[in-house]
């Protein structure tokens, strides 16, 4: 009986230590003060492509001065808060290759745009 009380108690303190651990990385990932996820997505469905980029905000301070640069144009947000989500494209007619962001307090994200991948019988498919 004692032998699975000693084992009960070993158990539960290795899962603790796991729990806190996990805890413990994120909240490192978490606690950027400054932070943007980029994400450049193409649709190419039919001959008309689409291409838009998502950026969030991850950090837990409002970014400012976000510019998102295409290449031939340039699309500037004043701001963007803490877990907010924004969408912007590139003008009609253009496919850039990739996409650069920068905004105050040292964010520079250079992205490529990924594309899904085309199936046969799927819009944009291959037949």
């Amino acid at each position: 009986m004692q032998l699975y009380t000693i084992v009960g108690i070993g158990g539960a303190a290795a899962g603790g230590v796991a729990i806190l651990v996990m805890f413990l990385s994120l909240q490192q990932y978490s606690s950027e003060e400054y932070a943007l996820d980029v994400d450049a997505f193409r649709d190419q469905a039919d001959l008309i492509g689409f291409s838009r980029v998502i950026l969030t905000n991850i950090g837990h301070s409002t970014l400012t001065n976000v510019v998102v640069d295409f290449g031939d144009h340039r699309e500037t947000l004043p701001k963007l808060t803490p877990g907010q989500k924004i969408m912007v494209s590139p003008k009609d007619g253009t496919q850039p290759d990739h996409v650069t962001v920068t905004a105050d307090n040292g964010i520079h994200v250079t992205k490529q745009f990924r594309s899904a991948p085309k199936a046969p019988g799927m819009i944009g498919g291959m037949g």
